[in-house]
């Protein structure tokens, strides 16, 4: 199981207007990984933001975390906008 350091591109995503925002984490940047981790999260350099990075569920093999409001707000991104995401894995 991994533990380093990876970054990728994307966009901060919400299902409803009512619900948080959350962003998808591919299965190749948490390969080996079955369960949550905790982790520290910058978008596009802001941060670094306190993360559970938890499973999809559901017979998918993707993760996903929350944000904020004030962490969207701290990197200046709202819903659909494209951002690079950096993820340090916790010990």
């Amino acid at each position: 199981m991994s533990q380093s350091e990876f970054s990728f591109q994307t966009r901060i995503l919400r299902k409803h207007h009512s619900l948080p925002r959350y962003i998808v984490v591919n299965p190749e940047f948490v390969e080996g990984r079955t369960v949550s981790f905790r982790a520290d999260v910058l978008l596009d350099g802001a941060g670094p933001f306190e993360r559970n990075i938890r499973p999809w569920g559901k017979g998918s093999d993707v993760f996903f975390f929350k944000l904020t409001q004030p962490q969207c707000q701290k990197a200046g991104l709202q819903t659909n906008d494209k951002c690079t995401v950096t993820v340090l894995p916790m010990r």
